[in-house]
């Protein structure tokens, strides 16, 4: 009767904690949208099946002492929190990203979480798990012939949920997740890669009025906030003045290169658009070395701290002639904040601007929209009201506010001073939005990936460039674009496309994760014209249609698209 009682007992708290993974760590929405997906179904069974074999394995651990005990509830307690935080903000569970950013920077990961941290969520979460541990501490002796095939079974559900095809973490139970992430991690470790960079041979040609260039990289900013692409709020009204008057193009239909600072910073200063898991990106010259061998003045100021994602390691070298970042103005300038955009702009930048006599190129990185929201505007910016939160609504709608401040005053004032000039501007990435703190940018939404681009050309380049306002492009076209206006051959690696130049109105755009950084994850999306993208996962080689209801193979994919990732990279599938 107590052997049965054991079994009773494992068995009502499998049921109770999947209950509690399903409606607390998520939500029934999360439920709602997932539950007729075979994949999820597949893979939630088996890891399901596998925490089902851990709490047999753990029962007769718990006897021993309490502090084995506590060990058991912490093994299984811990990792729902951290899921169910995590969840909180981003829809989704901590993957590789999440993990690599706790070990570079804890503090701030901790604070983040605590910002996140929903009590009530959290009080359920540790009841039912101590709960649980109460329930299965039995005293009974083990069979160990039955104990050593449970051990060999967990390990098997264990290691195929993990290393499947189909083993999505976010379709597991979040405490086998939370280990699988880990796991796949051991074996994705820091790879090296060929960091010669191939030298840029100087070009001497005349040509007649060379024109400065000014390429602002943003942070954080999602299109859809934007008053200038239809935003139902007036956030960016200088903008707006300005394509009115026919002085900027803002363009429709152009997509992010990654959903990372540290990954789409590099790639939108060397122009490269796709998945890199061969590093192909240390060996391209970036935006400084082709205007250094142009002859150009080349500068590099930036409000946040480019330590992090080693952005200074990567780009400031001889041919970066000045550097600036927050660090000098900010001494805590960091990921969460940097130096004051407009500070930076008026005290540092536009003042070195005036004593260039020489052509300049110029690299502006701005601390934009990061969160919390509310800590990257200031007075003057705060437009909408009440903020409330940090991260409301409101608060990053007055970041909106700030940058179309800060790009306005920009373009009038190097203009003004010399009407050939171009001027650039483009978000590193955009926020998802939405939930109790924003979902920011950890998923391939279309608020993250669908990218505000805006060029301000010299009037003589106007119409060229609006022929393509409509059209599917990549902010990886940037770079192209700057060496098509200086006269320079790009490398054979970058494949963005010049927006000088006739798009294609059926263009397929690659929005990636998978490129040689710390954080680096197996996953990509091909983005069709209208915006609806295929999702590819390289460590399962897998392919989940638009539809979002089914997955195949990637060998199983239609080879035309095959090929675009294959062109890319032609190990890819050896």
């Amino acid at each position: 009767m107590a052997k049965s009682n054991q079994i009773v007992n494992t068995l009502v708290v499998w049921l109770v904690i999947m209950l509690v993974d399903l409606l607390v760590v998520r939500d029934y929405t999360w439920v709602i949208d997932n539950w007729d997906i075979k994949r999820v179904a597949v893979n939630f069974g088996l890891s399901s099946l596998a925490l089902l074999s851990l709490l047999f394995l753990l029962r007769p651990v718990m006897v021993k002492s309490r502090f084995y005990k506590f060990g058991v509830y912490t093994i299984i307690a811990l990792p729902m929190l951290v899921q169910m935080s995590h969840f909180e903000v981003y829809r989704s569970f901590a993957s590789s990203f999440g993990f690599h950013a706790f070990a570079e920077d804890p503090w701030m990961t901790l604070s983040l979480w605590v910002e996140q941290f929903n009590i009530v969520k959290s009080i359920i979460i540790l009841g039912v798990v101590f709960w649980s541990v109460k329930l299965l501490s039995v005293s009974k002796p083990i069979v160990k012939w039955r104990y050593a095939l449970n051990v060999i079974g967990f390990i098997l559900l264990y290691l195929l949920t993990t290393f499947s095809w189909y083993g999505v973490s976010n379709f597991q139970n979040a405490t086998l997740a939370y280990y699988s992430t880990l796991l796949q991690m051991s074996k994705d470790q820091a790879l090296e890669f060929n960091r010669d960079k191939a030298e840029v041979a100087v070009n001497n040609t005349q040509l007649d009025n060379l024109p400065n260039i000014i390429y602002i990289v943003g942070e954080s900013l999602t299109l859809s906030h934007m008053g200038i692409y239809g935003y139902n709020k007036d956030t960016t009204p200088k903008l707006q003045d300005l394509e009115d008057n026919k002085r900027i193009i803002a363009f429709d239909n152009a997509l992010s290169i990654g959903t990372h600072t540290r990954l789409s910073v590099p790639y939108m200063l060397v122009g490269i658009e796709g998945i890199d898991p061969l590093g192909k990106f240390y060996q391209t010259p970036g935006i400084f070395n082709y205007a250094k061998a142009r002859g150009y003045n080349t500068a590099f100021i930036s409000a946040q701290d480019t330590s992090w994602g080693h952005i200074r390691e990567i780009f400031v070298d001889d041919d970066v002639d000045f550097f600036w970042d927050g660090l000098q103005m900010n001494k805590n300038a960091s990921v969460h904040k940097g130096a004051d955009d407009m500070r930076v702009l008026k005290e540092i930048a536009i003042p070195y601007i005036n004593k260039q006599a020489k052509p300049l190129m110029l690299v502006l990185q701005m601390d934009g929209s990061h969160y919390p929201y509310g800590m990257h505007s200031t007075k003057k910016h705060k437009k909408f009201l009440p903020e409330l939160e940090e991260n409301s609504m409101n608060a990053f709608d007055n970041t909106v506010v700030k940058t179309d401040d800060y790009i306005a005053t920009l373009i009038k004032h190097v203009q003004d001073k010399n009407p050939n000039t171009w001027v650039f501007y483009s978000s590193d990435h955009g926020q998802g939005l939405g939930g109790k703190s924003g979902m920011f940018n950890q998923s391939f939404t279309r608020n993250t990936i669908h990218n505000p681009l805006i060029i301000s050309p010299p009037k003589e380049q106007y119409e060229a460039l609006l022929l393509n306002k409509k059209m599917p492009i990549s902010q990886a076209d940037i770079v192209p674009t700057i060496l098509d206006i200086i006269g320079m051959d790009p490398h054979a690696n970058i494949n963005g496309q010049s927006l000088l130049k006739p798009q294609s109105k059926g263009r397929m755009r690659v929005v990636s994760k998978y490129m040689p950084t710390q954080h680096n994850e197996k996953k990509a999306v091909l983005v069709n014209p209208d915006l609806s993208y295929y999702f590819i996962d390289f460590d399962k080689m897998s392919v989940t249609m638009p539809s979002g209801n089914k997955t195949i193979r990637f060998k199983d994919w239609d080879q035309q698209y095959q090929q675009i990732f294959i062109n890319k990279d032609s190990a890819l599938l050896n």
